[in-house]
């Protein structure tokens, strides 16, 4: 064997090595690949994950953390239910702390040409569009690809307190008979301390009862989305089972470490051990005088969240479950994030009047008015975690504030807060350690 052939089969022998080193981690070969299941996956991770496996971000890193030990990638969440090859891991992966990005739809988008699962018509922006090609598919599903997010909505709600009465689409599907509705895709997250409330607009009036909420929303995702025959209850039930064991949370920040330590709580595993109950969030107390100049901004910017603003306004009055943020009462809000000033040319704008007044509003999205036909249910919508931020970019349902600063620029905006450029940094610092 000559000396050239023997380096060749040593940097061979390295090469698998290290091949089987990274599959061992959890990671596993690109999404363009195909799973143990025969589908394509959205995610790089197949087998399992390790608790806290740190996950890249714009922020840092984030982590899941799971009671069971590992989080495993091979039950029913991860497997097609229906005819166009969809599951519940196309849209919700764990990179995007269990949602999905504009950046990761356009990695599946180049990857497969556009041809991967989550590119469906049940979600391009009109599904009468021609996908007969890439250059057409790109297109087609734009809205996703800027956006991420999702075509979701139906006919009006019969017998409402409103009738539809006008409507612009720029995509031309929309109209008096049919709503559409731009939705991000929720996180499947944090649910032992969160709220009931699983769907951006309260899905079915479970509001009371998570798990029936998580239930009803699997049932009706596989037949509905999924384009499959009812599921079995013990498919349906190991679905909610995985979702409901998922904690996740930011684990590091560039230039402060993990934001668990030196006496701070923040991390998926913290949270893991937490209750669901009413108050501050008090994650970062033990920050307040650190020497460290980001840790101590971090800890400043929890004290604006939860602090009553000069406009007499709080972060905290909505998202008061400690710690998690979402609502402990359950309610839904209405943050104007779908009203016609804060519309993007390529939202939908719908004129509702109600029945019994007359009185007209203007919105880009029913919310809750759609489940419900009630008047005063319009434009209203959860109050989502707010662990694992940095992750899952966009933001609001229908991704219209591109980074943390344009959310709290939106509360400036429209709902009066008042802060100083100082306040809003820490805040923004705050938002992207949770």
């Amino acid at each position: 064997m000559t000396r050239y052939s023997s380096l060749s089969l040593c940097f061979r022998i390295r090469a698998m090595v290290a091949m089987v080193a990274l599959l061992g981690s959890g990671w596993g070969l690109a999404c363009s690949l195909r799973s143990k299941q025969g589908a394509p996956t959205s995610s790089k991770f197949q087998g399992s994950i390790a608790n806290n496996q740190p996950m890249p971000n714009s922020g840092g890193e984030a982590a899941t953390f799971s009671a069971k030990g590992s989080v495993n990638l091979t039950g029913e969440y991860f497997k097609p239910q229906g005819a166009n090859g969809q599951s519940c891991a196309t849209c919700h992966i764990p990179e995007d702390a269990w949602s999905i990005t504009p950046a990761t739809l356009q990695r599946l988008f180049e990857e497969t040409d556009g041809t991967h699962p989550v590119f469906n018509l049940i979600d391009a922006n009109n599904p009468n569009m021609d996908v007969s090609n890439k250059d057409a598919r790109r297109g087609a599903y734009s809205m996703l690809l800027t956006r991420g997010v999702f075509r979701r909505g139906g006919a009006p709600r019969p017998n409402a307190e409103w009738e539809l009465i006008a409507v612009e689409d720029p995509h031309g599907f929309a109209n008096v008979n049919q709503l559409v509705h731009w939705r991000r895709s929720m996180p499947t997250i944090n649910f032992a301390v969160g709220s009931a409330t699983v769907n951006w607009d309260g899905g079915s009036t479970v509001r009371v009862d998570q798990h029936a909420g998580l239930v009803n929303l699997a049932t009706r995702l596989i037949t509905e989305r999924m384009q499959g025959q009812p599921a079995t209850p013990e498919v349906i039930a190991d679905m909610v089972d995985f979702q409901s064991s998922l904690v996740n949370a930011q684990l590091t920040v560039q230039g402060v470490g993990r934001l668990d330590s030196d006496g701070a709580r923040g991390g998926p595993e913290a949270l893991s051990a937490m209750k669901k109950e009413e108050g501050r969030f008090n994650l970062f107390d033990a920050w307040a005088s650190d020497a460290n100049p980001k840790r101590a901004q971090i800890a400043r910017g929890q004290e604006v969240f939860n602090s009553i603003n000069v406009s007499h306004r709080s972060c905290n009055v909505c998202h008061n479950s400690v710690n998690n943020g979402t609502n402990i009462n359950n309610d839904l809000f209405d943050i104007l994030t779908s009203s016609a000033e804060a519309r993007t040319p390529d939202l939908p704008l719908y004129t509702f009047r109600n029945k019994s007044t007359g009185e007209i509003r203007k919105l880009t999205d029913a919310g809750q008015g759609n489940v419900t036909g009630r008047w005063e249910d319009l434009g209203l919508f959860k109050a989502p975690t707010l662990r694992g931020l940095a992750a899952r970019t966009p933001y609001f349902h229908n991704g219209t504030a591109a980074t943390l600063e344009d959310v709290v620029r939106h509360y400036e905006k429209h709902f009066e807060f008042v802060f100083t450029d100082e306040e809003r940094a820490d805040l923004v610092a705050f938002l992207n350690a949770l």
